[in-house]
């Protein structure tokens, strides 16, 4: 057998950021981001209800979509069927989750409240 001598790799300038290049922007902890998130009018939004039942244990829940705007006003507005409905829910991305069959009874409360609600089947 034969040794062979390993050289070291110089890896001096490997982490150096080029940022002329790359296109991205390194933030300090200082440095804020801020977002603009697109704001719709109650009326103008979509909002699709319908019941799930798959991959729940087979649980009944209520699905509302589409919501498009502040999450803070999701939460509310999630808070205020929940109560309405005397049921358990939960808010995750841009849904929120009733527990039951509540299609029919959330599509009054959302179209009270100035959305524009309808029933779907998926």
């Amino acid at each position: 057998m034969t040794k062979k001598k390993m050289e070291k790799l110089d890896l001096s300038n490997f982490f150096l950021n080029n940022q002329e290049d790359s296109g991205f922007k390194l933030l300090t902890d200082d440095e804020v981001v801020e977002v603009e998130i697109p704001q719709l009018n109650q009326n103008a939004q979509k909002l699709l209800v319908r019941k799930e039942k798959k991959g729940r244990g087979g649980k009944t829940v209520t699905v509302v979509e589409g919501y498009q705007g502040n999450p803070q006003t999701l939460e509310t507005l999630c808070k205020k069927v929940k109560q309405q409905c005397g049921v358990g829910g939960t808010v995750e991305h841009k849904t929120f989750i009733i527990q039951g069959d509540k299609c029919d009874q959330v599509v009054k409360i959302l179209i009270k409240e100035g959305y524009n609600a309808r029933k779907t089947t998926m």
